[in-house]
């Protein structure tokens, strides 16, 4: 995963918010396996009406990836 997708993702944790991932795109969110990180329960995904998929790491995923 991107170093700088990973900071981004590890920031929102710290400030409890999900992040849309529309505005990931550019830190190449779509070469990540959302459905096997969440499978591994290192992040939360939500369908949201406003800003389509949204994403948060979990506390296991917070641990891992600021390791």
């Amino acid at each position: 995963m991107n170093n700088s997708l990973i900071k981004i993702l590890i920031e929102a944790k710290k400030l409890n918010k999900w992040i849309p991932a529309k505005f990931l795109v550019k830190y190449d969110i779509q070469k990540v396996n959302l459905s096997e990180l969440e499978d591994d329960g290192l992040i939360l995904t939500m369908k949201s009406k406003s800003d389509g998929m949204v994403l948060k790491l979990t506390l296991k995923g917070y641990h891992h990836f600021n390791s």
